[in-house]
Formats: C-alpha cells, structure tokens, sequence
C-alpha cells in the first residue's frame, strides 16, 4: 500500500519554466528555489521510480514523465497553467501510464543523443538543462562559441573556424526550412556516417586523404584541445552540412541511381565540388573510390528506395516483392582508368571537381585536359531531351 501524500499547497518561489526545459530540470529548479532536494520535492508529487538520481550532473540527460494525477499536484504547487507549461516544456505533458484514475507516480528516462548545453546559455537560463531533443540540428552555440555535438562536445571553439562552422550552421537551417527537420537531421547523420566511419575504414582515394589532411589542420586550430587518433566533430561539420544537402536532394539522390549511360557520374563529380577537394586530390578513377555508397545506393534502388528517402536505412523483407535488378555501372571508362608512369593516374584522364563537364549541342561530352578540348562519348544526361546538370 503507498503511502499517503499531504495535500499539496502553492510553494512561496515558483521558477519561470525556459522554453524547452527538460522536465526534471525544471523540477530540480523548483525545488532549489525552495531550499529542499530535487528527490524531497519530487516524492511529494508521486511515487518515485527507483532509476530517479538526486545527482545534478543527471539531470542534463533525464526526462522525468508525470501521470495525470502527479501532474494536477504539480499544478497545486506551482500554479501554472497547464497549456502554458506543457508549451514551455513539452517533456511535463502528462501520461496515462496502467489506468485512468491511477495514484500518482513518475517515470524517468534519460536521452539516448547526449548532445551538450551551452555552458553560458544554462547559466543565463537560471541553470535550466536545456531538451535537446527540441533543437536537433544545434551544433553550436555561436553566440558564446561553444560546440555541442559529438566528439568534443563542450569545447570552446577556436575563433578562426567560427566562420566556417557559422556558414554550416546556416546551412542546416536552410535544409531544414526546404526539407523539413527531420530530414536534415537523417541526412546529416548519414553524411556523418560515411565522412567519419565508412569511408575512414575503407581503401579511399586521394580525395579523402585531402579532406582528412583539411580536418587535422582546422583541428590543429584549437590550442588547448586533448590530443585525439581522430579530429573532433566540429572539424567535420562543413563537409558534413555540404554532404547532408546532396543526401537530402530527391534530385541527387534519383541522379546516383547507376544508368547505362553513367549518369550517375555527375553524382559524384557534385560530391566533390561541394566538399570542396581541388584537382590534385579530386581524381576519381573508379567508382570504388566511394565504397560502400555506391553499393547502398544500387541495393536500395532494387526496393524503389532513394537516397533522400525518409526509410532508406529501414529493414526489408525481401519475400514480399521481388527487387528489379540494378546493375553495376562505373562512373568511368575502362581508357579513362588507364594509369599512367608508375602506376600513377594520367594527367588528362578520369575527372576532377576542377574540370568540369561541358555539353555541347552534338551530344558528347568534352573534358579539359592538359592537351586541350578531348571529345568523349556522351555520359551525362541526354542532351537531345535537353536534360541539364542541377542543384538543390
């Protein structure tokens, strides 16, 4: 049998809940403007989960959900308007969690993406943890410099990437505001994931090596950073903006799908012209150089799945439709790969992000070399239907 609370009574200091307050930081905050534990005063709302920690160092991660009748004390003590409160702080809407007309209880989780509050923000919000849950693409906070997110989260950020970072900051928003929130996200997380994991544990070409040799340096930016094997995630976060607008793109991703007449090339040309990697690294012999993308992006295209699409990572069952097959296309020609002098690639073979692709109104494609204007066969578009490179 529980036992009895007392009636609850409006308490002298009611705190003014922030804009997307977690639950249990704003509980704690009442109960410090009170004088009294964060446990004390939660105990006298509801039963207490045992997974529910009186440590404040917690509380930055701890969503703590109210029953209905644990909600309306919490009313009583406060005297906030419910509609108000749940607005300020979605995480308090109150839950049935067995019954209607249950006894009061609480039930506490904690987030899974433990992404940092801005130290200075926090201390201006009157130390309230902030639910980050509510503001996903918030990498930095660049009023006070502080990065968030990943590895490094919590560092101050070096004045000289502030720039670079602001620009990528801007970017998300714009994707967000274009594609919605939660496919900038998804498209960020999977740019992260090839840009950091995939195609740092693969064979990479010369490209990546310049993107990796461009990280350590803007992470060599930071004076007092922890020597780390790998760059922090703030000296990605450019490239992986740039790369989540391509991933985000319903035009990109129906151009990476392999065609017969390598359509797909001009894909991963736009990669490394939005990454930015310059002629000397952007050589692209092969299509292998991308591994395991462009495998992905064929396997998924058998289900109708694009690389833009909300379920592109989500599981198949294969015995509900056969797959239409997709075969394996490279980007380049079997002359455009011919190495040159020691194995090294020729200097006017496969392509680069510094020369671009020109069709001209016969059909075939020109590429700039160091011997002048080359024809080649045709391998972007259909210039007879007028179809056209574009961008997102």
């Amino acid at each position: 049998m529980s036992q009895a609370l007392p009636p609850p009574r409006k308490v002298p200091v009611v705190p003014r809940p922030r804009r997307g307050e977690l639950s249990a930081s704003y509980l704690a905050r009442v109960a410090r403007a009170n004088r009294t534990g964060f446990r004390s005063f939660a105990s006298l709302l509801g039963r207490l989960p045992s997974g529910l920690s009186g440590n404040p160092g917690d509380l930055m991660f701890a969503v703590v959900t109210l029953n209905d009748a644990a909600f309306a004390r919490l009313l009583s003590y406060t005297a906030h308007a419910p509609d108000r409160l749940i607005r300020a702080i979605p995480s308090l809407a109150p839950a049935t969690f067995a019954s209607p007309g249950e006894p009061p209880a609480l039930r506490v989780a904690f987030l899974r993406d433990r992404m940092s509050d801005c130290p200075q923000c926090r201390l201006r919000r009157d130390r309230a943890f902030l639910d980050t849950r509510l503001f996903p693409l918030k990498m930095a906070c660049l009023h006070h410099g502080y990065w968030l997110y990943g590895q490094g989260a919590g560092w101050r950020l070096p004045s000289a990437v502030l720039p670079e970072i602001a620009a990528a900051q801007k970017q998300l928003t714009r994707l967000a505001a274009r594609r919605g929130t939660d496919a900038a996200v998804r498209a960020y997380e999977l740019a992260r994931h090839y840009l950091q994991d995939e195609w740092r544990a693969r064979a990479r070409g010369h490209w990546y090596t310049g993107l990796n040799e461009r990280w350590q340096q803007r992470s060599e930016k930071a004076p007092a950073a922890p020597s780390t094997l790998w760059p922090p995630s703030w000296a990605l976060h450019p490239e992986c903006a740039a790369l989540a607008a391509i991933f985000a793109s319903p035009y990109w991703a129906a151009v990476a799908v392999p065609a017969p007449d390598r359509g797909h090339r001009r894909f991963y040309q736009h990669l490394l012209t939005v990454l930015g990697v310059d002629g000397t690294y952007g050589y692209v012999p092969s299509i292998r150089n991308f591994d395991p993308l462009p495998d992905a992006v064929r396997e998924r295209a058998r289900w109708g799945r694009l690389l833009s699409d909300p379920e592109w990572g989500d599981y198949v069952d294969e015995s509900l439709a056969g797959p239409r097959l997709i075969p394996f296309i490279d980007i380049t020609k079997p002359e455009e790969t011919t190495p040159g002098a020691a194995g090294t690639p020729a200097p006017d073979q496969g392509f680069s992000a510094s020369r671009p692709f020109v069709i001209p109104a016969n059909g075939t494609v020109e590429l700039r070399s160091a011997s002048g204007w080359k024809p080649e066969a045709s391998v972007i578009g259909d210039a007879a239907s007028g179809a056209q490179p574009g961008r997102t």
